[in-house]
């Protein structure tokens, strides 16, 4: 592959399906031929210190007249000369991707979800990315799913410069057994006769964690042996714990806080949990969780709509369903709960799948479309 310049505003150590992404994609790249361009969020001197690529940090918006990235034309020239850059991929769409025709190099845009969701609500930002797409040097704009490639044709009225590449999985550091595994469980209160259902994300409202809090207590006089792990954190953890103490769910639902990008740290998570749901309000991009849980042999609960619906195959690797209907995910929860043979056939079905969303596959398929 060309030297490659990756400019976005979303990487690690930061947490979130993009810093996930660019993660295991840089991870995966030669050394040499990758360097990245991206924000100054998180205390990321050990992080950057560790990997083998070189990445800068700097204020994406440090102009003071709009449009406030205007000074990131003069710091990618300065990289592109000094690093003899030959091609650029803005992992995300964000108006300064118009910046790639000032330097006359091929470049690409990946598309995850809310980056192109938000653009249909602005005039500006869909001016842009028109714009961007219509450059002469614009190459590809690599989707996360049919259903956001489907969202960017509706803006540009065109398919020919569109393909799509779901997000890939560390399908091995997923499945690799957990050492000390029934301690850790123990330390989170949790036995063998707990059927636990996991979540694994940002918590924000879109997210509907309330949803499955709110209807704990109704599960629970069924299933009494239920618990609900949340793992993460975000703006949503408060009213969350509100919502604990108010149902009197202290022993029930369990928050861990955040975890690391690495298969490694979150395996725990979704080895520990029968079933793992996230009923997202907003369409999910694709929803690379569901993958990875279904990888630990975990039956899935999702939100029919949006990518998710491509990540999880209704009735055969999880249930879809309608996320503002309480009744459609009580009742998934409880049919996966309380029906082993259905959970282990979802289950395995599921894990058998995810293994072709390993991440050396879909780096293949990437590596076909980026030269």
């Amino acid at each position: 592959m060309k030297k490659t310049l990756l400019i976005t505003n979303f990487f690690p150590p930061a947490i979130g399906g993009i810093e996930n992404y660019f993660y295991n994609f840089c991870r995966l790249m030669p050394p040499e031929d990758i360097s990245v361009l991206t924000a100054i969020k998180w205390p990321s001197d050990d992080f950057d210190r560790q990997q083998p690529y070189r990445i800068r940090r700097v204020d994406f918006f440090s102009g003071r007249l709009p449009p406030r990235w205007r000074p990131l034309k003069k710091i990618i020239k300065e990289i592109i000369r000094t690093e003899n850059i030959q091609q650029i991929i803005f992992g995300h769409f964000h108006p300064y991707c118009l910046l790639a025709g000032k330097f006359g190099l091929p470049f690409y845009i990946f598309g995850h979800g809310t980056d192109i969701r938000q653009i249909k609500g602005s005039r500006r930002q869909t001016w842009a990315f028109k714009r961007a797409y219509r450059q002469r040097n614009f190459q590809k704009f690599i989707a996360n799913s049919r259903f956001i490639a489907a969202e960017a044709e509706q803006l540009v009225k065109d398919k020919s410069k569109i393909e799509v590449v779901y997000p890939g999985i560390d399908y091995a550091g997923l499945t690799n057994p957990i050492d000390d595994f029934n301690s850790k469980k123990k330390l989170l209160g949790l036995d063998e006769n707990d059927v636990i259902m996991v979540s694994i994300g940002r918590i924000e409202p879109e997210k509907n964690y309330a949803a499955v809090i709110k209807l704990m207590p109704e599960m629970l006089s069924r299933l009494p042996q239920l618990k609900y792990i949340i793992v993460g954190d975000g703006s949503d953890l408060q009213y969350l714990k509100d919502l604990v103490e108010k149902y009197n769910l202290k022993y029930q639902v369990i928050f861990t806080g955040a975890i690391g990008q690495a298969a490694a740290a979150k395996s725990f998570y979704y080895q520990l949990g029968h079933i793992f749901i996230t009923v997202s309000l907003q369409p999910e991009g694709f929803g690379i969780s569901y993958l990875e849980s279904a990888a630990a042999k975990t039956a899935v609960i999702a939100s029919k709509f949006g990518g998710s619906a491509e990540a999880v195959i209704d009735n055969e690797t999880g249930i879809l369903v309608d996320p503002e209907s309480p009744e459609q995910i009580r009742e998934a929860v409880l049919k996966l709960a309380t029906d082993r043979e259905l959970w282990d056939k979802m289950a395995s079905a599921g894990q058998t799948r995810a293994k072709e969303f390993d991440w050396s596959n879909q780096m293949e398929k990437l590596r076909k479309i980026i030269q």
